[in-house]
Protein backbone atom coordinates (compact mmCIF):
# COMPACT_ATOMS: atom_id res chain seq x y z
CA UNK A 1 0.00 0.00 0.00
CA UNK A 2 3.03 2.19 0.40
CA UNK A 3 4.39 1.75 -2.78
CA UNK A 4 0.99 2.64 -4.39
CA UNK A 5 0.59 5.77 -2.19
CA UNK A 6 4.32 6.61 -2.97
CA UNK A 7 3.37 5.89 -6.73
CA UNK A 8 -0.30 8.38 -6.94
CA UNK A 9 2.05 10.70 -4.62
CA UNK A 10 4.67 10.80 -7.49
CA UNK A 11 1.97 11.37 -10.38
CA UNK A 12 -0.17 13.89 -8.69
CA UNK A 13 3.29 16.07 -8.26
CA UNK A 14 4.07 15.54 -12.06
CA UNK A 15 0.49 16.69 -13.08
CA UNK A 16 1.18 19.97 -11.21
CA UNK A 17 4.69 20.74 -12.32
CA UNK A 18 2.77 20.37 -15.71
CA UNK A 19 0.02 22.39 -15.07
CA UNK A 20 2.15 25.24 -13.53
CA UNK A 21 4.30 24.91 -16.98
CA UNK A 22 1.42 25.49 -19.15
CA UNK A 23 -0.22 28.12 -17.13
CA UNK A 24 3.39 29.80 -15.80
CA UNK A 25 5.16 31.85 -18.19
CA UNK A 26 8.67 30.87 -18.71
CA UNK A 27 11.12 33.62 -17.08
CA UNK A 28 13.19 35.63 -18.67
CA UNK A 29 16.94 33.71 -19.00
CA UNK A 30 19.46 36.05 -16.81
CA UNK A 31 21.45 37.88 -19.70
CA UNK A 32 18.72 37.78 -22.41
CA UNK A 33 19.08 40.19 -24.99
CA UNK A 34 16.53 41.91 -26.94
CA UNK A 35 17.43 43.00 -30.33
CA UNK A 36 16.07 46.88 -32.10
CA UNK A 37 16.52 47.62 -35.66
CA UNK A 38 16.60 45.81 -38.70
CA UNK A 39 18.50 42.10 -39.08
CA UNK A 40 21.67 42.48 -41.66
CA UNK A 41 19.99 40.75 -44.27
CA UNK A 42 16.82 42.46 -44.22
CA UNK A 43 15.52 45.46 -46.13
CA UNK A 44 14.60 49.00 -44.88
CA UNK A 45 11.16 48.25 -46.30
CA UNK A 46 11.05 44.33 -45.24
CA UNK A 47 12.26 46.49 -41.52
CA UNK A 48 9.32 48.60 -41.28
CA UNK A 49 6.69 46.00 -42.70
CA UNK A 50 7.28 43.73 -39.15
CA UNK A 51 7.14 46.66 -36.97
CA UNK A 52 3.58 46.83 -34.88
CA UNK A 53 1.97 49.68 -33.92
CA UNK A 54 3.51 51.08 -30.18
CA UNK A 55 0.37 49.80 -27.77
CA UNK A 56 -0.42 49.67 -23.64
CA UNK A 57 -2.27 50.80 -20.90
CA UNK A 58 -1.65 53.56 -18.46
CA UNK A 59 1.60 55.27 -18.11
CA UNK A 60 4.00 52.09 -18.45
CA UNK A 61 7.04 52.93 -19.98
CA UNK A 62 9.17 50.75 -22.70
CA UNK A 63 12.11 51.24 -24.82
CA UNK A 64 12.05 52.21 -28.06
CA UNK A 65 14.30 53.04 -31.13
CA UNK A 66 13.36 56.11 -33.02
CA UNK A 67 14.48 56.32 -36.55
CA UNK A 68 14.25 59.66 -38.54
CA UNK A 69 13.50 60.03 -42.11
CA UNK A 70 17.06 61.94 -42.37
CA UNK A 71 20.55 62.31 -40.73
CA UNK A 72 20.23 64.75 -38.12
CA UNK A 73 22.08 67.63 -35.88
CA UNK A 74 22.20 66.65 -32.23
CA UNK A 75 19.52 70.37 -31.99
CA UNK A 76 17.39 69.12 -34.35
CA UNK A 77 16.44 65.72 -31.48
CA UNK A 78 13.82 67.20 -29.09
CA UNK A 79 12.63 69.15 -32.29
CA UNK A 80 11.36 65.04 -33.43
CA UNK A 81 11.18 63.82 -30.42
CA UNK A 82 9.14 65.95 -28.27
CA UNK A 83 9.03 65.14 -24.42
CA UNK A 84 9.94 61.65 -24.86
CA UNK A 85 13.16 61.42 -23.03
CA UNK A 86 16.11 60.40 -24.96
CA UNK A 87 18.58 57.67 -23.39
CA UNK A 88 20.98 56.85 -26.10
CA UNK A 89 22.01 58.72 -29.27
CA UNK A 90 23.05 56.88 -32.35
CA UNK A 91 25.89 58.92 -34.59
CA UNK A 92 26.92 58.05 -37.75
CA UNK A 93 28.77 59.86 -40.48
CA UNK A 94 26.88 59.09 -44.12
CA UNK A 95 29.99 58.93 -46.85
CA UNK A 96 28.81 57.31 -50.36
CA UNK A 97 30.32 54.24 -50.69
CA UNK A 98 32.37 54.43 -47.37
CA UNK A 99 32.23 52.69 -44.44
CA UNK A 100 32.27 54.74 -41.28
CA UNK A 101 31.55 53.99 -37.64
CA UNK A 102 28.70 53.78 -35.66
CA UNK A 103 28.91 55.84 -32.20
CA UNK A 104 26.38 55.24 -29.35
CA UNK A 105 26.32 58.00 -27.26
CA UNK A 106 24.90 57.91 -23.46
CA UNK A 107 22.48 60.88 -22.84
CA UNK A 108 21.61 61.53 -18.94
CA UNK A 109 18.19 63.64 -18.81
CA UNK A 110 20.04 66.93 -20.07
CA UNK A 111 19.55 68.94 -22.97
CA UNK A 112 22.89 70.51 -23.00
CA UNK A 113 24.26 66.88 -23.17
CA UNK A 114 21.58 65.97 -25.69
CA UNK A 115 22.65 69.11 -27.93
CA UNK A 116 25.95 68.34 -27.96
CA UNK A 117 25.93 64.29 -28.58
CA UNK A 118 27.44 64.64 -32.47
CA UNK A 119 30.49 66.92 -31.47
CA UNK A 120 31.17 64.35 -28.04
CA UNK A 121 31.25 61.65 -30.06
CA UNK A 122 34.54 62.83 -31.88
CA UNK A 123 35.78 61.47 -28.86
CA UNK A 124 34.99 58.33 -29.16
CA UNK A 125 36.64 57.91 -32.14
CA UNK A 126 39.38 54.81 -32.26
CA UNK A 127 42.89 54.66 -34.39
CA UNK A 128 42.05 52.95 -38.11
CA UNK A 129 43.05 49.90 -38.95
CA UNK A 130 45.31 51.31 -41.69
CA UNK A 131 46.11 53.78 -44.07
CA UNK A 132 42.41 54.27 -45.21
CA UNK A 133 41.33 53.80 -41.88
CA UNK A 134 43.27 56.67 -40.54
CA UNK A 135 42.21 59.18 -43.66
CA UNK A 136 38.82 58.32 -42.49
CA UNK A 137 38.75 58.49 -38.91
CA UNK A 138 39.91 61.50 -39.93
CA UNK A 139 37.13 62.66 -41.60
CA UNK A 140 34.79 61.46 -39.52
CA UNK A 141 36.49 63.45 -36.75
CA UNK A 142 36.32 66.26 -38.42
CA UNK A 143 32.87 66.65 -39.77
CA UNK A 144 31.82 65.65 -36.31
CA UNK A 145 33.21 68.56 -34.56
CA UNK A 146 31.53 70.37 -36.72
CA UNK A 147 28.56 69.50 -35.24
CA UNK A 148 27.26 67.36 -38.69
CA UNK A 149 23.70 66.25 -39.54
CA UNK A 150 24.75 62.61 -37.82
CA UNK A 151 22.45 61.58 -35.70
CA UNK A 152 21.27 58.54 -37.30
CA UNK A 153 18.34 57.12 -34.95
CA UNK A 154 18.24 57.60 -30.45
CA UNK A 155 16.69 55.47 -27.86
CA UNK A 156 14.02 56.35 -25.94
CA UNK A 157 11.56 55.80 -23.39
CA UNK A 158 7.94 56.43 -23.18
CA UNK A 159 4.52 55.63 -22.51
CA UNK A 160 2.31 54.20 -25.47
CA UNK A 161 0.36 56.95 -26.20
CA UNK A 162 3.62 59.24 -26.37
CA UNK A 163 5.34 56.55 -28.56
CA UNK A 164 2.50 56.61 -30.80
CA UNK A 165 1.92 60.06 -31.46
CA UNK A 166 5.79 59.70 -32.68
CA UNK A 167 5.52 56.63 -34.67
CA UNK A 168 3.17 59.66 -36.91
CA UNK A 169 5.36 62.56 -36.43
CA UNK A 170 6.52 64.15 -39.54
CA UNK A 171 10.01 63.00 -39.91
CA UNK A 172 10.24 59.59 -38.13
CA UNK A 173 11.13 57.14 -40.41
CA UNK A 174 9.60 53.76 -37.72
CA UNK A 175 9.29 53.50 -33.96
CA UNK A 176 10.14 50.00 -32.95
CA UNK A 177 9.18 49.31 -29.18
CA UNK A 178 11.24 46.80 -27.38
CA UNK A 179 9.57 44.29 -24.91
CA UNK A 180 8.00 45.46 -21.67
CA UNK A 181 10.45 43.62 -19.71
CA UNK A 182 13.43 44.88 -21.54
CA UNK A 183 16.07 46.27 -19.67
CA UNK A 184 17.99 49.24 -21.48
CA UNK A 185 21.22 47.39 -20.55
CA UNK A 186 20.79 44.24 -22.23
CA UNK A 187 19.04 45.88 -25.80
CA UNK A 188 21.17 45.29 -28.86
CA UNK A 189 20.64 48.42 -31.12
CA UNK A 190 21.11 48.47 -34.96
CA UNK A 191 20.12 51.66 -36.21
CA UNK A 192 18.08 52.42 -39.64
CA UNK A 193 20.43 54.41 -41.45
CA UNK A 194 18.09 57.02 -43.10
CA UNK A 195 20.19 56.20 -46.09
CA UNK A 196 19.31 52.17 -46.15
CA UNK A 197 17.36 51.23 -48.42
CA UNK A 198 18.35 47.78 -48.68
CA UNK A 199 20.44 45.21 -46.78
CA UNK A 200 23.15 46.13 -44.19
CA UNK A 201 25.80 44.83 -47.05
CA UNK A 202 27.35 48.59 -47.93
CA UNK A 203 30.20 48.89 -50.31
CA UNK A 204 33.32 50.39 -49.22
CA UNK A 205 35.29 51.23 -52.52
CA UNK A 206 34.70 55.02 -53.09
CA UNK A 207 37.18 57.50 -52.21
CA UNK A 208 37.50 59.20 -49.09
CA UNK A 209 36.94 62.79 -49.09
CA UNK A 210 39.40 65.16 -47.86
CA UNK A 211 38.84 65.70 -43.89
Amino acid sequence: MARIGSAAALVVLAALVLVLGVTTPASRAPGATDALGPGNDETAAEYRARLEPPTGDGEQERWALVSPTRSLRADEIRGLVGDVRVSEVFVHVPVDRVQTPLLTMAVPDTESVLTRAVRDAASRLGPGRDERGETVTALVRSRLLADCACVAGVLVRGTAASLARLATADGVRAVEVAPVDAVAGRLSVSPLWPERVGTAVLPDDGPVPPA
